[in-house]
């Protein structure tokens, strides 16, 4: 029996936290994982920005658990609006790939209004074949105007069961 990578492989979403910890620029409106199927979760986070928003600084650390989550990989800060007039980070030009047919943040500031990231799942086919197995969490805290406005917690587990026959 012959498996491809595709078949032995699977990527879910577990878990997503959003909070805002300034009501008055951003609420957040859902915050939700749906189950599709038994393999399969798709991701809804949706906000409402209630001022234009010119300054938009994501500070993004990727954790992986063993004995609780510890940093893995990456963590560093971008300008989301520089990077929306001209992708300047690779790991962040993969992240936006994945979800850039899912968003309306796939313009350059100002951002106001209703902004959102709807069903979004991801196809085994975007996942590096060099990530190891286990669970891990992208956080994000929203920096606005210079003022730490929200964060964003993404749970995922990856797990590679290729047996050999």
């Amino acid at each position: 029996m012959l498996l491809s990578y595709n078949e032995a492989a699977m990527f879910k979403f577990t878990n997503v936290v959003c909070e805002s910890w300034n009501k008055s620029w951003v609420n957040v409106d859902d915050c939700r994982l749906r189950a599709v199927s038994r393999n399969k979760t798709t991701l809804t986070m949706m906000a409402t920005v209630l001022h234009p928003v010119n300054e938009v600084l994501i500070d993004a650390q990727v954790f992986k658990r063993a004995n609780g989550y510890k940093p893995w990989l990456y963590k560093g800060q971008f300008d989301a609006c520089r990077f929306m007039k001209k992708a300047y980070i690779p790991l962040v030009i993969f992240i936006f790939k994945l979800i850039k047919d899912y968003t309306n943040l796939n313009h350059p500031c100002p951002y106001v209004g209703q902004v959102y990231m709807k069903d979004m799942f991801v196809p085994m086919d975007n996942i590096p074949h060099t990530m190891p197995t286990g669970d891990y969490m992208l956080k994000m805290i929203w920096i606005l105007h210079k003022k730490p406005t929200g964060i964003s917690k993404v749970y995922a587990t990856f797990t590679e069961d290729i047996m050999e026959q």
